[in-house]
């Protein structure tokens, strides 16, 4: 396909993806508004979990089909028995890393950026998987040590933002997740994505197609535990320095 019938291509596919995310987003709404008040807040945030995963399932094999990416998960198994509560804590390089993860981790509650909790695209399905939003900080700590004393599942981006080129392979971490799993003891596994693209990195508008084929490898590391005498910045650094060593000095390609 010659790059301007590619072009083409994306284009008709970024139309379809929003017309995808405008139902869904509309069906969460309504799906939201009538089950909260038939189930428990655990049961209808299971189920808005499940639902999500679907959606992001089904939108990713959408693109994939359309030739838009493909995608390698690596150690994903590790998870398969696991229980109690854990935080999943991937580097962020695009905009787009949540739906790859959360499609393939079922039972995650995301920390979501406060003003996205309001996007009508998300704000249903959100709601009603049980997200908590980043802000107020002293909140979004508190419900989420909660929660994994609960027994749930964190997404968390340690970088707090997607990676700026100019820290290298990852940014410095923010405060909240070294405290949160100094706080809880529950286990961090990190998550490791890479990619041979700049599609939807800091500064890639949503609107500019992709000038080739995205390919990613996705890698589940081994768990990170904080000992009862590990303070939270300690925490954060030690494992910061795992990512460093899993991405190397530079930004990789996929194969």
């Amino acid at each position: 396909m010659n790059r301007a019938l590619r072009g083409a291509w994306l284009l008709i596919v970024l139309v379809l993806s929003m017309a995808y995310w405008a139902v869904g987003g509309l069906l969460f709404v309504v799906a939201g508004l009538v089950l909260a008040p038939l189930l428990s807040s655990e049961a209808s945030r299971a189920l808005g979990q499940q639902m999500l995963q679907a959606a992001f399932r089904v939108f990713l094999a959408m693109l994939r089909l359309c030739g838009v990416f493909e995608c390698e998960f690596v150690g994903f198994e590790g998870l398969h028995g696991v229980t109690g509560g854990l935080i999943i804590a991937p580097n962020h390089p695009a905009l787009w890393d949540a739906v790859f993860v959360i499609a393939k981790v079922g039972g995650l509650r995301c920390i979501l950026k406060a003003s996205l909790m309001h996007n009508p695209f998300l704000r249903g399905g959100a709601k009603l998987a049980g997200f908590i939003p980043n802000k107020p900080a002293h909140k979004m700590l508190q419900h989420s040590i909660e929660a994994l004393r609960q027994g749930d599942r964190l997404l968390f981006f340690p970088e707090g933002t997607r990676t700026r080129k100019e820290e290298g392979v990852i940014n410095s971490f923010q405060g909240g997740l070294g405290i949160i799993a100094t706080q809880s003891s529950a286990p961090v596994w990190p998550v490791f994505i890479e990619t041979n693209s700049d599609y939807l990195r800091k500064g890639w508008p949503l609107w500019r197609l992709p000038d080739k084929k995205i390919k990613l490898r996705i890698t589940l590391g081994e768990p990170l535990a904080s000992p009862a005498d590990e303070g939270a910045t300690a925490f954060s650094e030690r494992l910061r320095e795992v990512y460093v060593n899993a991405l190397g000095d530079s930004p990789k390609s996929t194969p």
